[in-house]
């Protein structure tokens, strides 16, 4: 699952599992300049996305990216601007559109302006020798109060055998960039190497913010010509910049394209079927969030949200808002999705903000009971994996929070201990000496007496065949005594394979979402 970085107020849209800004070339100039001046001790970084970033970093198999480092870096970088024509389309298909193209040749020129009239450095990083240098040049002329920081334009290793040797290459460049004081980085190294560069340093860079610009020094300096601008408003730029160079660039294009067309078929399937089925799609007020309290202690809570049969993007952006308004690390909150038909396309960006509570330490939440055909119009807009599962299966993953860094590695485990029933959530890698640790079993023993106990296991990373050791005596003797009984709910392919492989699944009781949101419903008189 990928780390989101999109904060509240963040207007963005949908591009294949790619929030992109929509923002205006000022809007975005602003923003950079904020960046810059905040200097808050982290490199922010901006990406100028196009078709070669979406074909680069995406994979035909929807729960399989080709670049999975170069997908996370554009879905984590703190803005994202269309660069290319169909990120306009794309913005189209999914009912939100951009306000305008921000390339990265459009960016650099304006930001160069506005770092002459604010007191700002810019660096150079990139190009081939001496073009970094020169476009530089070429800047300060038009505007003689531009500061530069410097210049560089090194061989950058991404891949081959010379990557290994990354961190030395990369030492000399850091350090001018560094001890240069600049506050924007502009790296004009293409894609994917210029996000892959600033991935593998982001933690060593000194400067504000770095914006990939691609081949826009060459732009600058005249190396390569742009379109007449009636071609760019035309979105004609790319027969433009074909007719310069066809021997190379009728193929590239051609074949990015393609590619584009297929990644984009699935996607244009589903908003046509929504133009059929669920024409005019809108709420007409703003709709009302109304969660159920099923239960509570003076400590605790849960309380269960049925989404309805269409969830517009109104809807969705409520629900997010009601979200971030209630924090609470004592509450379970549930997002019961088993009426739900259909996701409005123009909301579906809202996903994003639903990803990044999984960073918020006073949320959890679980989703249950979407339908495949949801899942399958979400994995078409390229939104599953971002919530953590890939499509397939019966359950969904929980957005539920456990410590960065340990997630992977450690068990984890909550509770909820009701009239009837006993929910326990397990998450991360789960094995034997974790269960021991927690005194998990015993705990286990304890919650069952005359319950049903109900043991979540789908935010469970790995489940090792020792814990799978722990907990069968228990189940066994549970269901011989008839004493209370433990069920299993959430469990993924991987984990009910485990059961299997230790031949130890025979006895043990399998329930969907459907049956757990029943047991949740039993012990609430309001959750219709």
């Amino acid at each position: 699952m990928s780390t989101i970085t999109y904060p509240r107020m963040r207007d963005c849209v949908n591009s294949l599992g790619i929030p992109v800004d929509n923002l205006s070339l000022q809007q975005a100039t602003d923003r950079i300049v904020d960046m810059a001046k905040t200097r808050d001790g982290k490199s922010h970084l901006v990406s100028t996305l196009n078709v070669d970033f979406l074909v680069n970093s995406l994979g035909y198999a929807f729960s399989r990216p080709r670049h999975p480092e170069l997908l996370n870096v554009l879905r984590t970088s703190d803005m994202v601007t269309a660069d290319g024509f169909p990120i306009i389309w794309l913005s189209k298909i999914m009912g939100k559109p951009l306000q305008q193209r921000v390339t990265g040749s459009d960016l650099t020129p304006a930001l160069a302006q506005r770092a002459a009239n604010e007191g700002l450095s810019l660096f150079f990083l990139g190009g081939a020798e001496g073009v970094a240098a020169a476009a530089a040049e070429s800047l300060q002329k038009a505007n003689p109060a531009l500061k530069i920081a410097g210049t560089c334009a090194p061989f950058i290793h991404t891949d081959g055998a010379a990557l290994v040797d990354f961190a030395v290459d990369d030492a000399q460049v850091l350090q001018a960039i560094n001890s240069s004081g600049a506050d924007i980085l502009l790296v004009g190294l293409g894609n994917p190497k210029q996000e892959l560069w600033f991935n593998r340093n982001r933690h060593r860079l000194e400067v504000p913010v770095a914006i990939g610009v691609g081949g826009t020094f060459e732009f600058i300096t005249g190396s390569v010509k742009r379109a007449p601008r009636w071609m760019q408003q035309l979105n004609l730029e790319w027969l433009f910049r074909i007719t310069q160079d066809p021997q190379r660039l009728w193929r590239r294009y051609a074949v990015g394209l393609f590619k584009l067309g297929i990644l984009t078929a699935p996607l244009i399937y589903y908003r046509a079927k929504q133009e059929l089925f669920y024409p005019g799609a809108v709420d007409d007020e703003r709709p009302r969030i109304r969660w159920n309290s099923v239960w509570s202690s003076r400590n605790q809570s849960l309380a269960v949200l049925r989404l309805p049969r269409l969830v517009t993007a109104a809807y969705l952006e409520e629900l997010v808002a009601s979200l971030q308004r209630e924090h609470a690390s004592t509450a379970l909150r549930l997002l019961d999705f088993s009426l739900v038909k259909h996701i409005h396309f123009s909301g579906q960006q809202e996903f994003f903000r639903l990803a990044q509570l999984l960073q918020d330490p006073q949320n959890d939440i679980s989703m249950l009971g979407m339908s495949k055909g949801v899942k399958r119009q979400l994995t078409a807009c390229r939104i599953m994996d971002i919530l953590g599962e890939d499509g397939n299966g019966d359950t969904l993953s929980t957005l539920s929070y456990s410590p960065q860094g340990s997630r992977m590695q450690e068990t984890g485990c909550k509770s909820y201990v009701m009239s009837q029933t006993t929910l326990i959530f397990l998450s991360g890698r789960v094995n034997g000496d974790g269960l021991t640790v927690l005194g998990f079993i015993e705990c286990l023993q304890h919650a069952t007496r005359n319950r049903t106990c109900v043991l979540d296991l789908r935010n469970v990373t790995l489940l090792e065949s020792t814990a799978i050791a722990e907990l069968y005596p228990l189940i066994v003797d549970q269901q011989e005594s008839r004493n209370g009984a433990i069920l299993i709910s959430g469990a993924d392919a991987n984990a009910r394979q485990m059961f299997r492989m230790t031949g130890l699944g025979e006895q043990v009781l399998f329930i969907d979402d459907q049956t757990f949101l029943a047991s949740i419903a039993a012990e609430g008189q309001h959750y219709e």
